[in-house]
């Protein structure tokens, strides 16, 4: 039997620390303990859509494709905002890619639909897909439809982008979701994934539909794959508006810790260049290493469960769905 390395014994003593594991110290120490090397795939003529890239690790992301070659759709809620980060990102004196500024929406089933209509007209394929837009809110609020926004944002919205954006796939196309560590305090019930207005708690919505996230992309992941190749990736715990938008006083209190977005952004676009091309897809990564997606009883599920959520994400997606 072989014994595993000083290297993977260190990183799972890490792992079980948990906080030191998701802070900047995990990533810290993992880079030099596995001598990382920045990702250095050409991704020269592919074709990279980033949501939510214009702050935090949607940017980062996006950076770091740009850097690889590239050519990167820059989306955000507003046209505006995606075209000047699309603009700051190309002047980057590093970037190689090309970035275009889109509008997309991720709660708006419109929205999702008139950017895979204008992959369509555009004539080409996609290579990269980065679903990493979404919404924190502490208080409720919804979509057009009446759902949650937390759920619609994050869950609902980019699995109908992935799921139109299909035909538009190159063979061995990335597909990634950004996650979160905090679906490891929430199971996967599909009967109570939408919260209410009594019992709404924003960073409780959110853990839903972050765990709806990881279990999509356990279910899709082996089905889709060789054609494509999905995932979803735990940043570690970052410094980002977002964070500080929708959990008020966390960046004061841990900011010594927190990783900077580049850090949390870093597997990701390790990912979206090639790294894990022979493991396991559907599978969830923080800091280059696949991990376990179940730490607290009762947060357990199967794949009748992961099919139950997709078949719900069929029906509330359908263009006959009723409001909510």
């Amino acid at each position: 039997m072989r014994l595993p390395s000083l290297g993977t014994v260190a990183d799972r003593a890490l792992e079980a620390t948990i906080v030191g594991s998701v802070t900047k110290l995990g990533y810290q120490a993992r880079s030099r303990l596995f001598d990382w090397d920045p990702p250095d795939a050409d991704l020269g003529g592919q074709l990279a859509i980033v949501t939510g890239a214009t702050s935090g690790l949607g940017r980062a992301t996006a950076a770091g494709l740009l850097r690889l070659g590239a050519d990167v759709w820059i989306t955000s809620r507003s046209q505006e905002r995606a075209e000047r980060a699309a603009t700051e990102l190309e002047h980057q004196p590093d970037a190689r890619g090309r970035a275009t500024g889109v509008q997309l929406d991720t709660s708006d089933l419109d929205s999702v639909r008139a950017l895979v209509a204008r992959v369509a007209e555009s004539g080409r394929h996609v290579d990269v897909l980065v679903n990493n837009a979404g919404a924190l809110t502490s208080d409720r609020r919804t979509d057009g439809r009446g759902m949650e926004l937390t759920l619609s944002s994050h869950l609902v919205g980019p699995y109908l982008l992935v799921k139109e954006m299909r035909p538009y796939l190159v063979r061995g196309a990335r597909v990634l979701f950004m996650a979160s560590g905090g679906m490891y305090t929430q199971g996967l019930d599909v009967d109570r994934i939408e919260m209410g207005e009594d019992e709404y708690r924003g960073t409780i919505a959110y853990a839903r539909a972050k765990r709806g996230q990881v279990e999509l992309v356990a279910y899709l992941g082996p089905r889709w794959a060789p054609e494509v190749r999905m995932h979803s990736v735990h940043p570690g715990w970052a410094a980002t508006a977002g964070v500080d938008a929708g959990i008020p006083g966390f960046g004061k209190v841990m900011g010594p810790l927190l990783r900077s977005a580049d850090q949390g952004a870093d597997t990701m676009v390790w990912l979206a260049a090639g790294g894990a091309a022979d493991e396991a897809p559907g599978q969830f990564w923080l800091d280059r290493e696949p991990r376990g997606t179940v730490y607290l009883p009762g947060t357990g599920t199967d794949d009748a469960e992961r099919r139950r959520l997709v078949e719900w994400l069929d029906e509330v997606t359908s263009p006959s769905a009723p409001s909510a």
